[in-house]
């Protein structure tokens, strides 16, 4: 008997140090990507939306404390802009590094909020983190965690409602879904998705919070859906051919992204996220609908994004967890946490890779002018003032801007040509590629990147 007691403790033992191998295993790309996400937040921003209006806006609220720009450049400046008008005062306290602080707390309280839903099922806690890894152990989560994009911000939003509407508290999960909408109109979808699948009651919180967004869209356009039906905007969703192709090879679209890479094994949780629906759980099937009705939304787009599909990862990666775990033969739940490792250290080496280029600047060898500069190819259209000669042009100037897109990084007042009906009045003329002789003005500077400035004859 004490011998068997002792092979039986010995037993468990080695299963516990085992047990513990695989959470450590499952854990390291989980932490390692944390840090580097985190030391991305203290880089200079080179995402192109973000620095086309997703920090453009809440920086010349500040410069000029105007919110609507008329024109083509900035129309999104009238469309929901929650995380936008968060990132006003975070963008004054802490510059480029509060907002994209923002994005990547909210990657961190996505997983926070996949943890909690697994945690509500008993399940392992191997399981639990590989939910957590197969979110966050992503291409996709990883960069925008050290941006300024909204698409985390918005993907925190509809897993709260999520997480709300599970526990029957479908007045929060209305109001995360309305401040959703409020982030981005394409949440409207998951409003009708969430519709379906916990009841129409939920639209009314939802709208009410919403609302003054269709307001303020209203107030500037006439169009309380701005730039939707506008003409700004056109074949946001492809024919039906094209839909049906995309949904049917979901599991290929979202492994090879027409846009940005998310992890190797996103096909297989899809699939898996499919045969759950043949599980008799309310809840499960609740969440895996979620996910796969999310995804066809995202895969009817043209084209089919995985920045909009991310607000649906979440509810996949939860049944396809909750379904390996429910299955009897344990050579799929090995296989499954062996597939989650082995995608975590790719997208982490990944990850390396792409962040060897910011040790220098990290370092201090390197100033944020000459590494923009250096890596400007990645920035089309971009306005840098390489030397500071902008930024050293007489107070109280009035300069125009023609022809440059994204102006995060313009260091004085502005206005724009696209936005401004006279362009009279104007001392300087900041722009690329013109002849200077049509130029009613003296050329005064050129820079390395050919962005020229004009002394405008008045």
């Amino acid at each position: 008997m004490g011998k068997q007691k002792l092979s039986s403790l010995s037993l468990r033992v080695a299963l516990g140090e085992r047990s513990n191998l695989i959470l450590f295993v499952i854990l390291i790309p989980i932490i390692l990507l944390l840090v580097l996400n985190f030391m991305l937040v203290f880089t200079p921003e080179m995402g192109f939306d973000a620095l086309w209006y997703h920090l453009t806006l809440p920086k010349l609220w500040l410069l000029k404390h105007q919110w609507y720009f008329p024109g083509g450049l900035l129309y999104y400046s009238v469309m929901p802009r929650l995380a936008e008008t968060i990132y006003i005062p975070l963008l004054q306290l802490f510059g480029t590094a509060g907002p994209k602080m923002a994005q990547y707390l909210a990657g961190v309280g996505t997983a926070v909020f996949i943890w909690k839903i697994l945690s509500e099922h008993k399940i392992s806690k191997a399981m639990k983190l590989a939910g957590v890894s197969l979110f966050y152990c992503t291409w996709l989560v990883s960069w925008q965690s050290g941006s300024a994009y909204i698409d985390l911000i918005r993907t925190l939003l509809e897993v709260g409602a999520l997480y709300y509407s599970l526990r029957g508290s479908w007045k929060i999960g209305g109001l995360l879904l309305g401040l959703a909408i409020g982030t981005k109109w394409f949440s409207l979808g998951s409003l009708a998705i969430f519709s379906i699948i916990f009841g129409p009651q939920i639209i009314f919180p939802a709208l009410l919070v919403s609302f003054p967004w269709f307001i303020i869209a209203y107030h500037f356009t006439g169009n309380p859906i701005y730039p939707i039906f506008s003409g700004v905007v056109e074949n946001s969703l492809t024919g039906i051919g094209n839909a049906f192709k995309h949904i049917l090879l979901a599991p290929y679209y979202l492994t090879h992204p027409f846009d940005d890479f998310i992890s190797p094994i996103v096909g297989l949780v899809f699939i898996l996220a499919l045969l759950s629906l043949r599980v008799k759980n309310h809840v499960l099937r609740q969440i895996s609908l979620l996910g796969i009705l999310g995804t066809c939304l995202t895969m009817s787009l043209d084209p089919p994004s995985s920045r909009y599909f991310l607000p649906y990862l979440p509810a996949l990666v939860i049944t396809a967890v909750i379904f390996v775990d429910s299955l009897r033969r344990p050579v799929f739940k090995k296989t499954f946490l062996a597939l989650v490792i082995l995608s975590g250290f790719v997208v982490l080496s990944l990850r390396l890779i792409a962040m060897a280029k910011y040790i220098p600047l990290l370092l201090g060898s390197m100033d944020r002018n000459t590494f923009l500069t250096k890596y400007y190819g990645r920035l089309p259209g971009t306005f840098l003032d390489t030397d500071g000669f902008v930024a050293h042009l007489p107070e109280g100037s009035k300069i125009l801007v023609d022809k440059l897109h994204n102006l995060y990084y313009f260091p004085r007042d502005f206005d724009h040509s696209s936005w401004v009906s006279d362009t009279s009045g104007y001392d300087y003329l900041v722009t690329v590629g013109d002849d200077p002789n049509k130029i009613a003005g003296q050329l005064l500077h050129q820079n390395n990147l050919q962005i020229q400035i004009f002394k405008l004859n008045k």
